[in-house]
C-alpha cells in the first residue's frame, strides 16, 4: 500500500483554505474503516490537539488501483498562528484506519504527516488608533506622542521631575503560552510563569526636564492576545493561547536628602506589525484560495452532468440494488460510489462505499445497498481521479426510462 500527502503551499493564512492532494495506491483489493485529514496543533500544553477534520473515505471496499482526491481544510479565524519562539506549530495528517486481522479490537492505523505554517493575514489587521500618553506621579511626569510603535522605531519620552537623582525607563515584554487543560490530567503540561524580559533600557541623571530616546528592537514580536477553544464536546475544558504584551516601566530615584522612596509605574504600549509591503500584499492576494461557489446543480440529477446515470433501483426487503451506468465520453479512473438512504426525506442512513480502479465508458455497475430503515430515496455520490463529484438523489419508486 502506498499513501502520499501533498499541499499546494508550505503555509496558509488564518481564515483561508489549505488545499491538499492525497494519493492512495492499493496493491490488492482493500477494505477501509475510515480515512481522512486532520489539522493538528503541536503545542507544549498537550501533546497533540485536533483543530479540524475532513473525511475522504468512510468505510468501504476498494479494487486494487490508485485513488487521487483533492480536499481542502478551512483554517478558522480563531485559530492561533504558528509561533516558533514558543514551539507552537501545526501539521496536516492523512490517516487511514483498517481492521486488524490478528486483533479485531486493535485497528491498524497508517499515517502520513506534513508540517504546515499558519500565518496571520496582515492585510486583514485593522489599524490601531494612536493615543498620546501623559502620566504624572509624585512629581514625575512623562509624555509620549502615541502608544503604538513599529519594530525598529524610536520612542521619544518627554519628562519633567522634581527632587530626583536619576530617571530610568525600561522597555519590557511579557510573553508566554496559555494552557487550560486540567481535565486532561497528567497529559496537561503546566506552563511556567515567566518574568518580563527587558528589551531596552535608558537612564539619565539630568532629571529636571528633557527627553529620552528608546529604540524598539527590529525583531520585536508584535503585541497580541490569542485564545483558542474547541466547539466539539469531546474537547470541552481545553483551551490554549499565546500573548505578547509590551510596556514602558518608568523608575525615578529620589535624591538622598528627599528620602529613599522609588517612584515606579508602567505605561502599556503596543508593538504593531510593519505596514504590509506591496510584495506581501501580492503574496497575500494570490495565496488566498477563492471560495468555491456552490453549483446550481449540487444535490440533483442534472441532465447537464452527463457522467453517470441511475438506470434502476430494485428493492427486495431491506436490499436495494442500484444500477448505475457510465454515460460519459471516456473511462473513469479511481472511482468511488457512495450510496446512502434518505429516511423521512430528512435523514441520511449509514453510507456504503465502493471503489473501482476503472469504470469503462458505457459499463453498468450493480451495487447493493442494505438497510432495515424505511428509505424513500437512494443518494448516489460519485468521485474520481479527475475530481468530478456528482450527487444524484433517486426515489426508490422512480420510473426509469
Amino acid at each position: 500500500m502506498n499513501l502520499e500527502l501533498s499541499t499546494d503551499s508550505q503555509f496558509v493564512l488564518i481564515g483561508d483554505k489549505l488545499n491538499i492532494t492525497t494519493r492512495y495506491g492499493f496493491e490488492e483489493d482493500t477494505s477501509l474503516l475510515w480515512s481522512g485529514l486532520k489539522l493538528i496543533s503541536k503545542t507544549p500544553c498537550i501533546k497533540e490537539l485536533q483543530i479540524s477534520k475532513q473525511e475522504i473515505f468512510p468505510a468501504g471496499r476498494f479494487e486494487a488501483g490508485e485513488y487521487i482526491r483533492e480536499k481542502s481544510i478551512l483554517v478558522k479565524n480563531n485559530v492561533i498562528p504558528t509561533i516558533e519562539k514558543r514551539n507552537l506549530g501545526y501539521f496536516i495528517e492523512l490517516l487511514l484506519r483498517m481492521a486488524n486481522p490478528l486483533n479485531p479490537d486493535d485497528d491498524l492505523i497508517i499515517k502520513r504527516q506534513k508540517n504546515i505554517e499558519l500565518r496571520i493575514d496582515k492585510s486583514s489587521i485593522l489599524p490601531l488608533k494612536l493615543n498620546p500618553v501623559t502620566i504624572s506621579i509624585s512629581g514625575l511626569s512623562v509624555t509620549t506622542s502615541k502608544d503604538a510603535f513599529k519594530p525598529g522605531e524610536t520612542i521619544k519620552i518627554n519628562y519633567t521631575s522634581e527632587n530626583l537623582s536619576e530617571i530610568e525607563i525600561r522597555l519590557l515584554q511579557k510573553a508566554n503560552l496559555i494552557c487550560y487543560c486540567e481535565a486532561y490530567g497528567n497529559s496537561c503540561r503546566k506552563v511556567e510563569e515567566l518574568p518580563p524580559a527587558i528589551a531596552g533600557d535608558v537612564k539619565t541623571k539630568n532629571t529636571e526636564k528633557g527627553y529620552l530616546l528608546l529604540k524598539i528592537p527590529e525583531i520585536a514580536e508584535p503585541s497580541h492576545n490569542y485564545l483558542w477553544e474547541p466547539s466539539e464536546k469531546e474537547f470541552w475544558g481545553l483551551k490554549y493561547g499565546d500573548y505578547s504584551n509590551w510596556s514602558l516601566t518608568v523608575i525615578g530615584k529620589k535624591k538622598p536628602e528627599f528620602g529613599h522612596e522609588v517612584i515606579k509605574f508602567n505605561i502599556p504600549i503596543s508593538i504593531i506589525s510593519e505596514s504590509i509591503t506591496e510584495k506581501e500584499a501580492e503574496t497575500s492576494l494570490f495565496s488566498k484560495k477563492g471560495a468555491i461557489s456552490p453549483s446550481l446543480f449540487d444535490g440533483i440529477a442534472s441532465k447537464f452532468q452527463k457522467i453517470i446515470k441511475v438506470k434502476s433501483i430494485e428493492s427486495d426487503i431491506e436490499k436495494y440494488t442500484v444500477r448505475i451506468e457510465n454515460i460519459s465520453q471516456k473511462d473513469l479512473e479511481g472511482v468511488t460510489i457512495k450510496l446512502s438512504g434518505l429516511q423521512e426525506g430528512l435523514f441520511e442512513t449509514n453510507p456504503l462505499l465502493k471503489g473501482f480502479k476503472k469504470w469503462r465508458q458505457g459499463e453498468i455497475k450493480d451495487i447493493t445497498y442494505e438497510s432495515k430503515l424505511n428509505i424513500s430515496a437512494i443518494i448516489s455520490i460519485l468521485e474520481d481521479n479527475d475530481q468530478n463529484m456528482i450527487r444524484i438523489q433517486t426515489p426508490v419508486s422512480s420510473d426509469f426510462f
